[in-house]
């Protein structure tokens, strides 16, 4: 067997614990909004977390995983984006303004939100301290992927690729996905590790060749990041 040398992470519900990011991440926005568009900040707060409970409605008609999937992507931040205007009663920006916002405040807000659950951190730098590289392989955008270890202050253990939809060019996390993922490291999928809560993403990375880990956040079997030592230590035995 080869010796693992890469571990690519997904965030949210991986890394990230999504409740505290949901709270965080609306206070941070209202604040930023506040300053960039006026109002109280607590007005732009409400109108995120609004958003955000009818998150699904704004893609209703999008389809993320198919052949247009950016472009939805995409529209859906603009549709999102441009509500939260509606809800608070402002006028809304002029349309390219309006598509610059939608874009560029995914990866601004999480520097302001430190949302890691608990054992992550740990696990991330006792990783790092061993000498893998550590990537992200994530629904999240580059920016806010980045913006989320920054905002964590993990930012520094990640020397690997960042992979998100919009430099991947696709949602889903598939074969081609990962292939891109390899790609920016340079390796081959004999040396990494995919690192996710979700089953189908992994099956993905191990249809070509890459080691994985489950990470199970609830449930019966949950453990998060627990196993993810055992496994390690399994595998450089192996090799």
């Amino acid at each position: 067997m080869s010796k693992l040398t890469h571990i690519f992470f997904d965030l949210h519900g991986t890394l990230i614990d999504t409740t505290v990011m949901g709270a965080c991440y609306s206070a941070a926005y209202g604040r930023i909004m506040a300053d960039r568009y006026g109002l109280d900040p607590m007005q732009w707060r409400d109108a995120n977390r609004l958003i955000m409970a009818d998150w699904d409605s704004y893609y209703a008609d999008l389809n993320l995983d198919g052949e247009n999937g950016i472009d939805d992507m995409w529209e859906g931040l603009y549709r999102t984006t441009r509500a939260m205007f509606r809800v608070v009663g402002q006028p809304e920006p002029p349309h390219e303004e309006l598509r610059w916002l939608s874009r560029w405040i995914p990866g601004e807000v999480p520097r302001a939100c430190d949302a890691f659950y608990a054992d992550a951190k740990p696990m991330i730098r006792r990783l790092y301290d061993a000498g893998y590289t550590l990537g992200i392989t994530s629904h999240a955008l580059v920016a806010q992927a980045a913006a989320t270890l920054e905002g964590g202050g993990m930012r520094e253990f990640f020397t690997g690729p960042i992979i998100g939809p919009d430099n991947a060019e696709q949602y889903r996390k598939d074969y081609l996905f990962y292939a891109f993922a390899l790609r920016q490291a340079g390796v081959d999928a004999s040396v990494c590790m995919a690192v996710d809560d979700r089953s189908d993403a992994l099956d993905e990375a191990k249809s070509m060749g890459m080691q994985t880990f489950n990470v199970r956040r609830s449930g019966t079997h949950a453990e998060g990041l627990a196993g993810l030592a055992d496994v390690m230590s399994r595998l450089r035995g192996s090799e």
